[in-house]
């Protein structure tokens, strides 16, 4: 008697048990990219270009596709989606929010938000998902110090208090050779 063949949930496992962690980390961002989300629920068939799946620091350019739902059987990928789906799904509002960000059509991130992205994006969350060079931008510029509108910086004051002061400098000598002059016109006028 024969073994059964195996499924491919099955043959999947073992292709992923396979893979050192290097190379499941990067299947497992790249196969989470590959599923789409709706209603607490991971699908497959969510098409993406293989830009979209590389992170920066990849070693090779990533040729995977999804093909029905053989895949999401696999306890392997339902760990993974347990454990990094939501993730997964705030990196990709993430990136959505920095390409509009890119193209001026929204603002940087505020202090509540800044917040809430340090509470899931850890340096080692950073490197798994691979965040794109726009978002990690993006994050940068809202992270940049805030200049309040209607109060001057600190190098303003002084710049401003520098003319002043060599403003009066140079408006003393005048001042003074006005109030000389005024003063003997004054003093010619009563003699």
């Amino acid at each position: 008697m024969t073994a059964p063949a195996p499924t491919p949930s099955e043959r999947a496992d073992a292709w992923l048990a396979a893979l050192d962690d290097a190379g499941q980390a990067i299947a497992r961002r790249v196969v989470l990219r590959l599923l789409g989300f709706r209603d607490g629920r991971a699908e497959a068939g969510r098409a993406q270009p293989r830009s979209a799946l590389g992170a920066p620091g990849d070693a090779a350019e990533p040729s995977v596709a999804l093909a029905g739902d053989a895949l999401t059987g696999s306890p392997v990928l339902q760990r993974w989606i347990a454990s990094h789906g939501q993730t997964e799904q705030l990196r990709r509002q993430l990136e959505a929010d920095a390409a509009a960000w890119k193209q001026a059509a929204a603002g940087p991130l505020d202090p509540a938000q800044l917040a809430e992205l340090d509470a899931w994006l850890t340096p080692q969350t950073h490197r798994e998902i691979g965040v794109g060079e726009v978002a990690d931008a993006f994050i940068a510029a809202s992270r940049a110090p805030r200049r309040r509108g209607w109060w001057p910086s600190k190098t303003s004051i002084g710049g401003a208090l520098a003319i002043m002061l060599i403003l009066m400098i140079l408006a003393t000598p005048i001042t003074l050779a006005s109030l000389i002059a005024l003063t003997a016109a004054m003093i010619h006028k009563f003699l």
